[in-house]
């Protein structure tokens, strides 16, 4: 009976989805969605390519001053908490400023990145002046963000010794994870795999969008490639470990 009434609801969603689909692809034709989205990525290009420098500069920078007004918040609220000798400490603070630290260094590789590759191959006066600025900028900030890193990681260790603390071992995820506790560690686990489903079906979404704006103006085969590329490693990568976690081959 239930697995009957199991494969009733499957059919039921895959319906739903395939109207939702078909409706989705009439909405999309009907106005036009592909130059819709041509004109804005157009313009987004524009855009960027005359604040090119000035996005670099700002968005990691604005990111690195989050970690650290979130630090010293968070700081300010652990002591507080220890001083009062309470038994549940609140981490929200530290725990955002560790979020904004990850994401300002992924801004300074991404947006570095993507300003020297864009200049190189149209360089000019203006690019040639501002080379060694963006280059001693990449390098300053770098620096300050694993020093805040460490800061950060040794004020967590102050109050719970039993953290791995090391930032500059190269194992030092996997040592961090194998020093937690049995619930701190479910709940990594946890998010991982949320996280994992969040990212799958967004690269998927960017794959559509990047089809629409292709049938108006092709963009390469590069990105295609590299959505699938990073699509193959997730699906590998989540299958491999779910499979063969603690050394045992599943089913």
């Amino acid at each position: 009976m239930k697995k009957s009434k199991s494969k009733h609801n499957f059919g039921v969603r895959l319906a739903l989805l395939m109207a939702l689909g078909a409706l989705i692809g009439i909405f999309a034709s009907r106005i036009h969605v592909d130059q819709f989205l041509l004109g804005a990525s157009e313009s987004f290009e524009d855009f960027y390519f005359r604040h090119a420098f000035t996005i670099y500069l700002v968005l990691p920078l604005a990111l690195t001053l989050l970690a650290l007004l979130a630090y010293f918040r968070g700081k300010r609220q652990i002591k507080e908490d220890l001083a009062l000798d309470k038994e549940f400490l609140q981490e929200g603070p530290i725990k955002r400023s560790n979020l904004y630290l990850q994401l300002a260094s992924v801004f300074n590789c991404f947006f570095y990145i993507l300003y020297m590759a864009t200049f190189f191959n149209n360089p000019n006066e203006v690019f040639v002046e501002r080379l060694f600025l963006a280059l001693a900028y990449f390098i300053v900030l770098a620096v300050f963000l694993v020093y805040l890193h460490k800061r950060l990681v040794d004020f967590i260790h102050s109050y719970r010794p039993d953290l791995y603390s090391d930032i500059l071992d190269f194992s030092y995820d996997r040592k961090r994870l194998e020093s937690a506790d049995e619930r701190e560690q479910l709940e990594i686990y946890r998010a991982g795999y949320k996280a994992f489903k969040i990212i799958m079906p967004s690269l998927g979404i960017c794959t559509l969008l990047l089809f629409m704006v292709s049938t108006a103006h092709f963009v390469g085969l590069t990105p295609f490639f590299l959505l699938l590329l990073l699509l193959t490693i997730g699906i590998i990568s989540f299958h491999y470990f779910a499979s063969f976690s603690n050394g045992k081959k599943g089913v």
